[in-house]
């Protein structure tokens, strides 16, 4: 089967696809393992998530036109995003923490025709100059960290950017996670069985990797405290192969019930130009 070919169209649509159809662009792609239990690659089925592409459709034209202008990647692992938003016509960097995904990008964006300047290092410490991008990105990696450690990386941000230079951030909705969990309980006890439901790497799982959740609100709030300005939610459809078009028309906007915290603002041009000035007249 080919990587389009689907009998559903549209945004629900779940193509399939073989292991050895895939290639270093199957995230950029949004193929995502299928579990068919069977250790042989070639038996081994991928499915292209369209609902996933779609969030990041919306995520990066949040920014709106970034031909030739220099954004920043805020721990963008592999540079994935970094790689699109350079075909889309930005001078990109990228920093993560790990050292390992650095080569992995480099060939990456060798492969795609780009270059992005990758860096090593914890988002809390940007290894870039002061006022240096037009806009920067976060993408999954807010519910990764806590409070205080993203009140230190949206000081970082602010920091980096230039004067009314656009932020991005995307980070899963806590409280949409919640009310998936109630409601998949209530289902669970209807049919006779056990309500103890979880979502993978949330609060109350073992590993609890995304101990770092957050809400619309409280996130506005961190952006508002690290002297954001012009803070936008930017609403995504909730899109589920069993979700009625209607119910999903109905939900748009419902921000207790979006999937994803989609956000942005822009840093000030007074704040900045003032300090500036301030400085020149004390030399």
């Amino acid at each position: 089967m080919g990587v389009r070919d689907s009998e559903l169209q549209g945004w629900n649509a779940k193509p399939l696809a073989t292991e050895d159809q895939l290639q270093w662009s199957a995230w950029i792609q949004g193929f995502f393992t299928f579990d068919t239990s069977s250790d042989d690659p070639a038996k081994r089925l991928w499915v292209r998530n369209f609902q996933e592409l779609y969030t990041r459709d919306v995520t990066v034209m949040a920014l709106g036109d970034i031909s030739g202008r220099t954004g920043l990647d805020v721990a963008g692992g592999a540079g994935d995003y970094s790689i699109v938003l350079s075909l889309l016509g930005a001078k990109m960097s990228c920093q993560d923490l790990s050292a390992e995904t650095i080569p992995d990008g480099q060939l990456n964006a060798e492969r795609a025709g780009v270059q992005i300047d990758f860096r090593q290092g914890d988002a809390q410490y940007l290894k870039f100059d002061d006022e240096v991008f037009d806009f920067c990105i976060t993408t999954d990696f807010f519910e990764h960290i806590t409070i205080d450690e993203k009140r230190r990386v949206i000081a970082e941000i602010n920091r980096v950017l230039k004067p009314s230079g656009v932020f991005v951030v995307k980070t899963p909705n806590r409280s949409y996670l919640s009310w998936v969990i109630r409601i998949k309980r209530i289902l669970a006890l209807a049919r006779l069985r056990s309500p103890l439901i979880f979502i993978e790497h949330t609060r109350d799982n073992p590993d609890r990797e995304h101990h770092g959740l957050t809400t619309f609100k409280e996130l506005e709030g961190l952006l508002d405290e690290g002297l954001f300005t012009n803070i936008e939610r930017i609403p995504a459809k909730l899109r589920r192969k069993r979700l009625p078009e209607w119910v999903s028309r109905r939900l748009f906007g419902f921000w207790p019930l979006t999937e994803h915290i989609i956000l942005r603002c822009r840093r000030s041009i007074f704040v900045p130009v003032g300090d500036s000035l301030q400085r020149r007249g004390e030399q």
